[in-house]
C-alpha cells in the first residue's frame, strides 16, 4: 500500500487499537495533528480538510489568531469535550461534496489501468524525498512548515499542473531540478525516476479522497486487503475493468454518495480515545505555529 495511506490512515481509522503504539513512538504535535485533525481542519490548518464540506459552519480556520484567545488548558479541554459541529445541509456544501464525488469516481475508473507495483515503489521515494515540500497528497505544506528558504511548490494534485508537464519533463525535473525545484537527492536512477513518475501521475483530488474513505478497506489498488481488513473479513468487490463495465454509472454514483454521507461524521472529541499527552502536543504545536 502507498506509504501515504500508512502514515495518515492508520491513526484515523484504527482508533484505540493502535493508541499504545503511537504513545510509544512519541510523535510530534504536528504528526498528531495530521493524524487526528487534518481531515477536517486541513494540513494547512486553514479549515479546508477533506471532511470540511460536511459541516455547517465549516471547521474553524486555526491560522487566524483564534487560538491566542485561550490558554493551553482551555484548548485541551475543548479537544476533549467540546460541542460537536453540525452536519451541513447548505447548497454550497452539497455542491462541494458533489465535486468531490465526481473526482473520486474519476480516480476509481483509473484504478484498473494503474501499475500499482510501480506506484507503490514511487510512493516510497516520494515519501522519503518529496513529501517534505509537496505534502502527503501533492498539496504543498503551508509556507511556515516548508524547509527554510523553500518557496511554496506547485500543487501536484491540480489537473492543470499535471497537464502542463510531459512525462519526460517531469522525469528531468526529478533528476536535474527545474526552476525553483532542486533535483531529488541523491540523484535518481532511470528506474527510480520512472517509479516516482508513476506515483506523481496518480496524485489528484480523487486519489486523496479515495485514500481517506476507501483504501482502508479496499486497498489502493481496489482489490481489498486495506489496513482495516482482518483475516477473511473485508470487501469482496474488486475495482477491475469488469466491475466498471457491469456497474451502472448512476448506481455507482449513488453508492459513493451514500458512503461519503456515512463517512463524514461530526467533530470528534477525544476523551478516552486519544491520550492527553497527544492532545497537549497538538495544542502546543498549534500555539507555536504561525
Amino acid at each position: 500500500m502507498v506509504r501515504i495511506a500508512g502514515i495518515l490512515l492508520v491513526a484515523l481509522f484504527l482508533g484505540p487499537a493502535i493508541g499504545e503504539a503511537k504513545e510509544r513512538s512519541a510523535p510530534s504535535g504536528r504528526e498528531v495533528f495530521l493524524e487526528e485533525c487534518a481531515r477536517c481542519h486541513g494540513a494547512d490548518r486553514a479549515g479546508g480538510g477533506p471532511d470540511a464540506p460536511f459541516f455547517s459552519p465549516a471547521p474553524r480556520d486555526l491560522t487566524t489568531g483564534f487560538l491566542a484567545k485561550y490558554d493551553e488548558e482551555e484548548l485541551l479541554a475543548r479537544l476533549r469535550d467540546g460541542t460537536p459541529l453540525s452536519l451541513s445541509v447548505d447548497e454550497e456544501g452539497r455542491r462541494t461534496r458533489a465535486k468531490r464525488v465526481e473526482s473520486l469516481l474519476a480516480h476509481m475508473r483509473r484504478i484498473p489501468d494503474i501499475d500499482w507495483t510501480e506506484v507503490d515503489a514511487g510512493g516510497v521515494i516520494y515519501g522519503a524525498r518529496c513529501e517534505v515540500c509537496h505534502g502527503q497528497f501533492g498539496k504543498p505544506w503551508p509556507a511556515a512548515d516548508l524547509p527554510e528558504g523553500v518557496s511554496p511548490p506547485k500543487d501536484l494534485r491540480d489537473p492543470s499542473v499535471q497537464r502542463s508537464m510531459t512525462d519526460r519533463e517531469l522525469m528531468a525535473a526529478f533528476k536535474h531540478g527545474t526552476g525553483g525545484m532542486p533535483a531529488v537527492p541523491p540523484k535518481l536512477t532511470e528506474g527510480e525516476a520512472e517509479q516516482l513518475l508513476a506515483f506523481v501521475r496518480v496524485l489528484s483530488p480523487g486519489f486523496e479522497t479515495f485514500s481517506f474513505y476507501c483504501a482502508p478497506c479496499h486497498g489502493d489498488a481496489g482489490r481489498g486487503g486495506g489496513i482495516l481488513v482482518r483475516g477473511e473479513e473485508g470487501p469482496t468487490v474488486v475495482f477491475d475493468e469488469t466491475y466498471f463495465e457491469e456497474k451502472d454509472p448512476d448506481a455507482l454514483r449513488a453508492t459513493v454518495w451514500h458512503m461519503m454521507d456515512v463517512g463524514g461524521g461530526g467533530m470528534p472529541h477525544f476523551r478516552g480515545v486519544v491520550a492527553d499527552e497527544r492532545l497537549r502536543a497538538v495544542v502546543e504545536y498549534l500555539k507555536r505555529t504561525p
